[in-house]
């Protein structure tokens, strides 16, 4: 269920320098590259002369020259030099690729992916609070499906036992056991957030410097903030490249203030390296390798919800059936 009529990241701001750059999002095969005025331009990755890719190719002038004619295309897919012309001859108004809306923010270079007769594209999502912060940024390709990687982290109960020396969490677990806490789980306008530790009714208030807040914004994003502090962040895009792959594109904001803004680290950290290894264990069964139906329980709530937020997007239902969820759930877990 590709979710269309969003904004997507194509890739890091940092790794799209002088040479065009291939990108996967949803089933679309993109070429970025940096034209007039070093503004990225996002074509379709596909010559309309000989079919070669253009992301083999070489930024000219502001233009994507293709690898194999040296046919050249501006931002906008129109076809502005063809180097086998003779003098004089034009070049036919049906020589152009497809191109996508694309906005550098936030340290993203981002693409809208759209449908036919769409209208403008509105302003591409913004991350907040992202200039006042320090960042480690990084990619890592997963062989799984998207949501199984937005599932994953509005998961309260799996850190205990996916991260071993690497989490918080686990090492609660660790020193006193697994303990019942009472979860917030509530729709927001464009997804959902999930709240937690809360105190129960009539009990003592959970202290909010021991809060996190986990969120998802359509149509890819998670978030994860502590609350006490200095909150730290962790932004995530589970980027949709097949229905059984996805890019995870990834920020951690840094603790001190020091350095560049943003960090680019080829490495993957162990923590997500953890996670990716356990989800494309999963992935087989859900592609539908053997008998497997999935069981649920009361700390399932937030996955399920999402799955439900995921499907009326993809149908065009999100804003006339939201309004159907229940303002807030409260859940009961140990953890």
């Amino acid at each position: 269920m590709f979710l269309r009529k969003y904004w997507y990241i194509a890739c890091a701001s940092s790794q799209l320098g002088a040479a065009p750059r291939a990108a996967r999002v949803l089933d679309q095969d993109i070429v970025v590259f940096r034209g007039d005025g070093r503004r990225p331009a996002a074509l379709l990755d596909r010559c309309c002369h000989r079919g070669v890719k253009l992301s083999l190719g070489r930024v000219t002038g502001g233009a994507l020259a293709c690898g194999y004619h040296g046919w050249r295309f501006g931002g906008g897919g129109a076809c502005v030099h063809i180097p086998s012309l003779a003098e004089g001859r034009r070049i036919p108004a049906r020589c152009a690729v497809p191109a996508f809306p694309c906005v550098e923010r936030d340290g993203y270079v981002w693409v809208w992916i759209g449908g036919e007769g769409d209208a403008a594209a509105p302003p591409p999502p913004g991350i907040d609070g992202f200039s006042a912060r320090r960042w480690d940024q990084g990619s890592v390709d997963l062989e799984c499906a998207s949501t199984r990687g937005l599932e994953n982290n509005l998961d309260w109960c799996h850190p205990a036992f996916a991260h071993p020396w690497t989490h918080g969490q686990f090492y609660l677990a660790l020193l006193r056991g697994l303990r019942e806490q009472l979860l917030e789980v509530r729709p927001t306008p464009d997804g959902m957030t999930v709240v937690g530790p809360i105190s129960a009714a009539g009990g003592a208030p959970a202290p909010r410097s021991s809060q996190v807040l986990l969120s998802f914004t359509l149509p890819d994003r998670v978030e994860v903030r502590s609350l006490g502090g200095m909150p730290r962040r962790i932004v995530l895009h589970f980027v949709p490249t097949a229905p059984d792959r996805c890019r995870m594109e990834w920020l951690v904001s840094r603790a001190l203030p020091f350095g560049p803004r943003v960090r680019f680290r080829a490495r993957e950290p162990t923590i997500l390296r953890q996670d990716r290894i356990l989800l494309e264990s999963a992935e087989p069964a859900y592609a539908g390798e053997g008998a497997f139906r999935e069981q649920h329980v009361e700390a399932d709530a937030p996955m399920l919800l999402l799955r439900r937020i995921l499907g009326w997007a993809a149908r065009g239902e999100w804003e006339a059936r939201r309004a159907s969820l229940p303002e807030r759930r409260l859940i009961r877990v140990r953890a």
